[in-house]
């Protein structure tokens, strides 16, 4: 039997009868309008085509709820539309304008005549294709799961049934091909890339030449160390680490987990330490993602693929996290015809990477890829100098939040170890020393660099007389500071550390943090006083 010329309230209630048939000839009518609507909304014709599978999903499972089949097409619609705004947000995107029904009911009628927009039509048909296509490459289990479950539209309790499987082994398949779906995605997205690198003659292997991480930083601070190194392959030889230090702030950062865990340091704003940083020294940086950002459509790794590429043919490696390990890291070189980066990290130098694993070696993973670009001149307002002492400040007072609500930064913790010590709470050792390494190496360069503010001034008066004495005022502060962290670090000694909380050494830590808190505290406004005056005596 013909089902083509059949009516739309038909053709439902015969898809809500479980007739597949019918359900196909309904997909196969308003596929493309659906795609319209979803790019109506997200302006992006990749993210539609996602949109949209993940809509035909929510139709095949659902389509036995809809009470009045005459309203199939306005339930269809809303959902696309609320497909669309859910991508919308986690992706962070901003909807530039209200979406109400009635401009998707436009899309609808001017769709009638699909093959009106030959470009729509060619599109949608090769989705149809594209995904079947995908769909071969699973493995067998994978398959009938996607067929019985997703494209017949079977409970997974029926799907199980039918395979003789249980329950928990449809979820792991169904989740294991979707997975696999996502890196088909990808993968084909590189291929073009590949290919268009070709058509336009572009080297199948290069990038920085004998990039290694000892060779100009060791920094526990990864970022800084990776920021060190790529201004070097800039041509900014003459730069220390104290000077990273300083210009990103992160002489001045103490950060940490609710839970005190080794991941604390990295609890900040990685965005805006690149940027400002390379900014206060004089050069500039373009950021793809950022923490708390994750790889989810391969549109947002091709538009990240050009700039790296461009970056790694002039001899610039760029910094990137998570390469090997849960760390900052540095892409050296690439090839094409591995389809490999070439990676260095604290750990490893010269391992190869495919390209489709960047920013996706783990689900969980964060998606952030800094490029760091040729100083370029420009126009400044304030003396770099005083918003350099402006953002150690924030950092000190802790106002310079990250947005989430389960970390601390500045004062706060201070308080938060001081705390942990002083109830005797159980704290891994390798978390309270890696954290105290990074603090007691951040106020060390936080008093190197106030110290080479002060000798400058006594040399060529690059800044008013009146600064000295809130400078080095700062100065001495941080360096009672260094030496109480020093203190405080010597008591846990790795691998054959005393138990931190241990009574004697919890109750000495607890107090030396507590002064050093105060001593920062009074340093912050020293700082504050000295950015002050900069401003005042500086004009530009």
């Amino acid at each position: 039997m013909s089902y083509d010329g059949l009516s739309q309230v038909l053709l439902v209630e015969k898809a809500q009868k479980g007739n597949q048939e019918a359900l196909s000839i309904l997909i196969h009518q308003h596929r493309m309008k659906m795609l319209q609507w979803a790019n109506k909304i997200v302006r992006n014709s990749a993210k539609a085509e996602d949109i949209v599978q993940d809509a035909l999903i929510q139709t095949l499972h659902n389509i036995g709820s809809l009470e009045d089949p005459q309203k199939f097409l306005p339930w269809l619609r809303s959902i696309v539309r609320n497909q669309s705004l859910m991508a919308l947000r986690s992706s962070g995107a901003r909807l530039e304008s209200p979406v109400d029904d009635a401009s998707l009911d436009e899309i609808g009628i001017a769709s009638h005549n699909q093959k009106n927009d030959p470009y729509t039509y060619t599109f949608a048909s090769q989705v149809l294709s594209e995904v079947e296509a995908r769909i071969e490459g699973l493995g067998k289990r994978e398959q009938a799961v996607m067929r019985l479950h997703v494209l017949e539209g079977h409970s997974t309790s029926e799907t199980a049934e039918r395979l003789g499987i249980n329950s928990s082994a449809v979820y792991t398949a169904l989740s294991r091909a979707r997975k696999k779906l996502m890196d088909f995605r990808f993968s084909d997205e590189v291929e073009k890339y590949i290919s268009s690198r070709r058509r336009r003659g572009k080297p199948d292997i290069g990038g920085a030449v004998s990039v290694r991480y000892y060779s100009y930083a060791s920094a526990y601070d990864t970022l800084t160390s990776m920021m060190m190194i790529t201004a070097v392959a800039l041509g900014n030889k003459q730069l220390t680490m104290t000077d990273i230090m300083a210009s990103t702030g992160h002489a001045f950062r103490f950060h940490a987990t609710e839970d005190l865990g080794i991941s604390g340091p990295y609890l900040y704003d990685w965005t805006s330490s690149v940027l400002s940083g390379f900014e206060n020294l004089g050069m500039s940086a373009k950021v793809h993602g950022g923490p708390g950002h994750q790889l989810k459509q391969p549109d947002a790794f091709t538009a990240c693929l050009e700039d790296i590429f461009h970056a790694l043919e002039q001899g610039i490696p760029v910094i990137a996290w998570g390469l090997n390990n849960a760390e900052f890291g540095l892409i050296t070189g690439f090839n094409d015809k591995k389809k490999c980066w070439t990676i260095t990290d604290t750990s490893t130098s010269g391992k190869e990477l495919p390209y489709t694993k960047l920013g996706r070696t783990h689900p969980s993973m964060d998606w952030f890829v800094a490029i760091p670009q040729k100083p370029i001149k420009r126009v400044r307002y304030t003396n770099p100098v005083a918003s350099m002492l402006l953002r150690g400040v924030n950092n000190i007072r802790g106002t310079d939040k990250t947005g989430n609500d389960f970390s601390l930064s500045g004062a706060a913790t201070y308080q938060k170890w001081i705390g942990s010590f002083n109830r005797q709470r159980a704290i891994e050792p390798l978390s309270v020393a890696y954290n105290l390494a990074v603090l007691g190496e951040s106020r060390l360069h936080a008093r190197k660099f106030l110290n080479q503010l002060i000798d400058h001034r006594m040399v060529d008066s690059l800044l008013p007389e009146s600064v000295l004495s809130p400078l080095t005022h700062s100065a001495q502060l941080f360096l009672s500071v260094s030496e109480k962290i020093q203190a405080v670090t010597k008591m846990f000694p790795l691998p054959f550390s005393a138990d931190p909380t241990a009574p004697g050494p919890a109750d000495r830590a607890a107090l030396l943090l507590s002064k050093a808190s105060k001593e920062e505290e009074e340093a912050a406004n020293a700082l504050e006083e000295a950015a002050w005056i900069i401003n005042q005596k500086t004009t530009y």
